[in-house]
């Protein structure tokens, strides 16, 4: 959410349009979400909740971002440092990556991690996206007053995440990792393979845009066309199985990254769209005041389809996978043994009168497929 998509009113003109069920994230920059707009999403039936990391951390006096800031001498001293005794280099060459066993040794005395919390969700949000923690890159700490191993730290990431969720927060986190699944409740960034091409793309800022202006950053808002060997590897439906969904569709709801709304690449629609429905999982959107007047009623007809599919099955394992064509764009996927039934055709020709580009479900009782077709919606 930025810019006027995360004031009141702009929360009441996403519920106005129809949409219910979702869950609204913010970053902890210097606008956040006050506390009327969020008692506002939470009046409209909706979970909110700030992006926060206990990963990075930067000298206060430069820091680029309030979530790298941290109170007396967390930064230096809670850097995880290599053999040498050098401190290892936050994301982005940014800071230092910070020592979860230092945090948890600190914890019970000092409530670093508890008051970062409390402070993050004093505006009554009900939700929370740790990043990082569930991704699974873990760290050998040598640093003599926190060492550390790789499976301690695994151990220290969940045992505070399992306190924000035993909180009473709904927690999610980037990409979480089988190992995670029994704190969080969401992810961004499992739902789609992510091929080596990408990251190049996005540092080139002039196509993928930047970090302004704030209440709309390009990077979030720029629309960009894949290179057709990055639109192959992540999104072509022949060469995917929905391996993550077959292991953990029924504990954990799985997203994309947060900066790959489906408005940010308007080429992918489609295909996008049907294998959200197929996969049974939710698109992502990154919404601001234009944005929700331009594709406002889309993105309530999507979520309007979607909604009662992921009701029904959302809690379900995955049970059946299936090809229905030799060339692969016919597929189905069944979950909870036909409590849901999705047939989607990513071809361009109908196949057993299913349209190309378009996608039926059926849920156990139905007496006809609720059908789709993503490009009619625009």
């Amino acid at each position: 959410m930025w810019g006027q998509a995360r004031t009141p009113a702009g929360i009441r003109r996403l519920r106005a349009l129809g949409v219910d069920g979702m869950w609204l994230g913010y970053d902890a920059g210097p606008d956040p979400m006050g506390k009327e707009a969020v008692a506002a999403a939470r009046k409209a039936g909706y979970l909110v909740g700030p992006y926060d990391t206990f990963a990075n951390g930067q000298d206060p006096k430069t820091a680029d971002s309030p979530t790298s800031v941290w109170p007396g001498r967390v930064y230096p001293d809670f850097c995880v440092r290599d053999a040498d005794g050098r401190p290892r280099t936050g994301f982005g060459g940014r800071g230092c990556y910070l020592s979860s066993a230092a945090f948890e040794r600190a914890e019970p005395t000092r409530h670093l991690l508890a008051d970062r919390t409390r402070a993050m969700v004093q505006n009554g949000a009900d939700s929370y996206f740790l990043d990082v923690d569930a991704t699974g890159e873990l760290f050998r700490d040598h640093a003599a007053a926190h060492p550390m191993t790789k499976a301690g730290d695994r151990a220290h990431r969940l045992a505070r995440m399992r306190r924000i969720a035993g909180s009473g927060l709904v927690l999610g986190s980037e990409s979480a990792q089988a190992w995670a699944n029994e704190a969080v409740a969401f992810d961004h960034g499992s739902a789609t393979p992510v091929a080596d091409g990408l990251w190049a793309l996005q540092k080139d800022r002039e196509k993928w845009g930047g970090y302004y202006p704030e209440a709309a950053p390009g990077v979030f808002f720029k629309p960009v066309r894949l290179p057709a060997s990055l639109s192959k590897a992540m999104y072509d439906p022949r060469y995917r199985v929905p391996l993550y969904g077959t292991a953990l569709h029924g504990a954990t709801v799985s997203a994309e990254r947060w900066e790959l709304s489906y408005e940010k690449l308007p080429a992918e629609k489609t295909r996008r769209a049907l294998l959200a429905m197929l996969y049974d999982r939710p698109l992502n959107h990154v919404l601001d005041g234009p944005t929700l007047a331009r594709h406002g009623r889309e993105i309530a007809a999507l979520q309007k389809y979607f909604a009662p599919l992921h009701r029904a099955a959302g809690t379900e394992r995955l049970t059946s996978f299936r090809f229905l064509s030799e060339d692969r764009r016919v597929q189905r996927t069944v979950f909870g043994g036909g409590r849901l039934t999705v047939t989607a055709n990513f071809g361009t020709a109908a196949r057993d009168g299913l349209p190309g580009g378009c996608v039926d479900a059926r849920l156990r009782g139905d007496d006809r497929p609720r059908r789709l077709c993503p490009a009619d919606l625009r």
